[in-house]
């Protein structure tokens, strides 16, 4: 017998595969003699793999297998010699990497990232997989957090790769590149100065990391007789000469990491500025009050405010024209000082001082409201034009309605009349203000008697009888008019507004809720509520009783109503005819018998207003 030779199969390992991607491996053998052939003989191929005769294993997998399958593969050569070898073949998930883009982080400020990963198995792990981190930070490849604190603006660029529990890994690349912080001087605009006197303004850093060094002037050139100190951003010195409108210069400082902030200073030496006129005119309390004040020995176009003191509550200063205007609306006087800058924001000072005197007052309103007999009254009279509160308020002319009076701290008309004033009667009523300022005004008030509309209630109709129901009134000045105050009249019926009659004929059984309200002759009023519900007539039926049927013999009876509104429809509510008979809707019940047997049923009628009546009936049969 032939001696087999050894045959090994190889590799002695396989790739691991990924989901989705294309995969190809070529099996080869040793030993033995080609050609070789070759299969699975144990295990089964991840789904979407397969291996070919000559050994090739391919395809595209479709699904994940953790931590790998395990499988033998066998090879044969043409004597049938074969050799065998036991391979774990993994196919990966698609492992994601997260996020997209790393933030660059800001020099000096801590930074913190941290990249996860999506897509694999248990708890990964985080490795830079090729470039390296920046040199001031450090991954932890437990959380993937990176973090540190950037020191340069060095760009680093680097790949993450995340290794899930099965050793399956997907990978990301990052760039991060640091900024500078944004590093800001204050203040932005220094501190007046005035030629000849000594100046001192401190210049401030912040946003980078202190210590911070290296003062300079990039741009523009400090008033004559100062200098800035390039170790403390101090500009000191005694001007010696006016700057103004303001000059601008540019700073700069760095700071510990060699970050820089620069920032445009405006500085100024100012001239001196007067404010004219000397003193206010007077102003009268409730007439437009309009002074302009002006400036002299600045430059270019001048704007004004207040810079001490208040000006009076009702003035305003406009700052472009020096225009204090307003209405005045109390004699307080009020003390203040304005302030004039030039277009280059140098200023000169003022002060002024405004006296009010006495306004016109009016009194409102010049109708009150009108009153009823019997029922509690309040008109409040508003004063306007004087300086609140008012008080003192008197009747001077006339005399109110009995039961009325005229509260003289309040301004309020009050009481319960007891006898009518219509039409209205006129008073006099004169008022002071807080200053003594006095206004009066005639009111004209009326107190109208109590009208009752009658009767207490309307009768609510029969469908398709005429309607007609008059209201009345009584207890004020004929002649009356009617009117419908809220809700509705039935459709199907008016009401006469000179006559109060409320006709027409119910069409249905729709009630309406509505009010009416009489007016007499000096406009007072009063009202009633009312409701109209229609009903439907009494419909009878005849006749009563209906003859026996004979089987084969024909059968006539017609049934006929009254007290509705014809035409009329009929039709069986219960029950049924006898076999062989029906009723029309024209109410005739008619037919030949079929049968000995009787019935009991009940009929119903409805006239053209949709009212209704029944009546039962039996029809006995006969041989």
């Amino acid at each position: 017998k032939q001696q087999c030779a050894t045959l090994v199969v190889n590799p002695t390992t396989l790739p691991a595969g990924l989901v989705g991607a294309s995969y190809s491996q070529t099996l080869t053998s040793a030993g033995g003699a080609a050609p070789y052939t070759y299969s699975v003989i144990s295990g089964t191929l991840p789904a979407g793999l397969s291996l070919s005769s000559g050994g090739i294993l391919a395809g595209t997998p479709t699904t994940s297998n953790g931590a790998g399958t395990s499988i033998t593969i066998q090879t044969r050569d043409p004597f049938g010699c074969a050799g065998t070898r036991v391979y774990n073949l993994q196919i990966c998930p698609i492992i994601t990497v997260n996020p997209t883009s790393l933030a660059n982080g800001t020099i000096g400020l801590a930074y913190t990232q941290t990249v996860s990963a999506t897509g694999g198995s248990g708890v990964y792990t985080y490795a830079v997989s090729a470039g390296a981190l920046p040199t001031w930070a450090t991954l932890n490849v437990t959380t993937g957090a990176i973090t540190g604190t950037p020191n340069s603006t060095t760009a680093a660029s680097f790949t993450i790769r995340a290794t899930d529990v099965n050793g399956c890994s997907g990978t990301r690349a990052y760039t991060v590149t640091p900024v500078c912080p944004v590093i800001s001087i204050t203040p932005v605009t220094a501190v007046q100065g005035t030629v000849g006197t000594a100046y001192s303004q401190t210049l401030t850093a912040a946003g980078g990391t202190a210590p911070y060094g290296t003062w300079t002037i990039t741009a523009g050139t400090l008033p004559a007789g100062l200098t800035l100190g390039a170790g403390t951003g101090i500009i000191s010195g005694t001007p010696t000469a006016a700057a103004s409108p303001a000059t601008s210069i540019t700073v700069r400082v760095n700071d510990t990491f060699g970050c820089q902030g620069t920032q445009v200073i405006s500085l100024q030496i100012c001239p001196v500025i007067t404010v004219n006129p000397t003193s206010m005119p007077a102003a009268t309390v409730g007439t437009a009050y309009t002074q302009t004040v002006s400036a002299t020995g600045g430059s270019g176009a001048i704007t004004f405010a207040i810079s001490a003191g208040a000006l009076p509550s009702w003035a305003t200063l406009n700052p472009t024209t020096g225009a204090i205007t307003g209405t005045p609306n109390s004699t307080t006087s009020a003390s203040f000082t304005i302030r004039a800058t030039d277009a280059n924001l140098c200023t000169g000072t003022r002060a002024y001082t405004i006296a009010p005197v006495c306004p016109a007052i009016t009194i409102t309103p010049a109708t009150a409201t009108p009153g009823l007999v019997g029922v509690p009254y309040t008109q409040t009279l508003t004063a306007a034009g004087g300086t609140a509160p008012y008080g003192t308020w008197t009747i001077t002319a006339g005399t109110l309605p009995a039961g009325l009076t005229l509260g003289a701290g309040t301004g309020i008309i009050s009481g319960t009349p007891t006898a009518a004033a219509s039409p209205a009667t006129s008073i006099t009523v004169r008022v002071n203000d807080a200053n003594g300022c006095q206004g009066t005004q005639v009111i004209s008030l009326q107190i109208c008697p109590v009208i009752t509309v009658n009767p207490t209630s309307l009768a609510n109709g029969t469908i398709g009888t005429a309607y007609s129901q008059t209201v009345t009134a009584t207890g004020g000045t004929a002649a009356y008019t009617f009117a419908v105050a809220s809700g509705a009249l039935p459709a199907w019926a008016t009401l006469n507004a000179s006559t109060g009659a409320i006709t027409g004929t119910p069409n249905s059984t729709t009630s309406a809720s509505f009010t009416i309200r009489a007016t007499d002759a000096n406009l007072c009023t009063g009202t009633r509520a009312y409701t109209i519900a229609p009903v439907c007539p009494t419909i009878t039926i005849t006749p009563a009783t209906l003859p026996d049927q004979y089987v084969g013999l024909a059968y006539s009876q017609t049934l006929t109503a009254a007290g509705g509104t014809a035409a009329y429809t009929w039709a069986l509510s219960v029950g049924s005819l006898p076999a062989g008979l029906s009723l029309s809707s024209g109410g005739i019940i008619s037919g030949t018998p079929t049968s000995v047997t009787g019935s009991t049923f009940t009929v119903r009628v409805t006239d053209s207003f949709g009212c209704q009546a029944t009546q039962a009936y039996t029809i006995n049969g006969r041989g």
